[in-house]
């Protein structure tokens, strides 16, 4: 009798472990995982189609000191961006992305003047509004150190940008007024590395970029409408982030990242129109995950920089798994 019991409990515990296991293996709960408990990269044949909105109030900035100060001349507007994002996993290992958005930027200035000779105020509105597709950009990701059982990886990802978006001002009337360029007007090849420990229910995370920009031509001043050549900055950012479960379908998440932009060149010559930058950021965010769907928002708050804008960036996120 002891001996039925102990075979009996033997094959219940097999029995468990086989169907935890298996439930691992299920696609469809593959395909519901948070940004927690998934890879790094997306499993072989899945595909995942996304929505980012971007949209910040142009109010503020960072001065070439670093002292925040409001736009003069009462410059007032908005920038927004509707990014869409392709993701397909080639293997398990292995992701491309495919990114491109959509711009909307407003820009007004108003310039309060006294007459003198007739002591009337004088007030003078500008708008300027650039619309279009923006640049788009293509991605490879691969897990150099899959996580497997150890919940660590090392990934490595190469992106490359091609200037799509339109990247001189059009329909100008004069010197102020013009539709605004949507595009940066150059290409750009990037590197990406990144590691992740998970730690359930946490997962923390540091990244490093780098990001080298090629020589372009284009129009800086609107009047004379000639293409010059130019180069911009080649860009470093690297960042730290931690998440926490709140429960099993919403995750706090939040990063502290610090992004340094090189001086651009006019004509192989430095330019203030291209200064060199730089900002540090807390941005704090929540992502929820309802089966396949994931929704997620953000806010990215400056806390220092230089010849950077100074307001809230705010994000929202859709994705869906196919």
């Amino acid at each position: 009798m002891k001996r039925i019991i102990i075979i009996y409990l033997l094959l219940l515990l097999t029995s468990s472990a086989f169907s935890q296991t298996e439930k691992l293996l299920v696609p469809s709960d593959l395909k519901q995982q948070t940004i927690i408990t998934e890879p790094v990269t997306l499993h072989k044949g899945f595909f995942r189609a996304g929505l980012l909105l971007n949209y910040r109030v142009a109010d503020r900035y960072f001065d070439s000191s670093g002292v925040k100060q409001y736009y003069r001349n009462s410059t007032w507007g908005s920038k927004s961006a509707y990014g869409i994002t392709l993701q397909y996993g080639i293997t398990d290992r292995l992701q491309v992305d495919l990114i491109s958005e959509f711009m909307n930027t407003l820009q007004e200035t108003q310039n309060t003047e006294i007459d003198p000779g007739t002591n009337t105020t004088v007030v003078t509105v500008d708008k300027q509004r650039g619309i279009g597709l923006g640049d788009s950009h293509l991605a490879l990701k691969y897990q150099i150190i899959a996580e497997k059982e150890r919940k660590f990886s090392l990934s490595g990802r190469l992106k490359a940008t091609f200037p799509t978006g339109a990247k001189n001002p059009r329909n100008i009337k004069s010197e102020n007024q013009y539709d605004l360029p949507v595009g940066d007007g150059t290409y750009a090849l990037g590197l990406n590395l990144s590691a992740r420990i998970i730690t359930y229910p946490y997962s923390f995370s540091g990244y490093l970029t780098y990001t080298y920009n090629f020589t372009g031509e284009k129009i800086f001043i609107t009047v004379d409408q000639i293409e010059k050549q130019f180069k911009l900055g080649n860009l470093f950012e690297t960042g730290l982030s931690w998440n926490i479960h709140l429960n099993e379908w919403i995750v706090l998440g939040n990063e502290v990242n610090f992004y340094d932009e090189g001086e651009g060149q006019i004509e192989k010559a430095p330019s203030t129109l291209i200064p060199a930058s730089w900002a540090l950021s807390y941005e704090p965010s929540l992502i929820f995950q309802v089966y396949r769907f994931r929704l997620g928002e953000s806010v990215k708050i400056p806390v220092l920089g230089k010849n950077v804008p100074a307001d809230p960036l705010f994000v929202l996120m859709a994705q869906y798994i196919f």
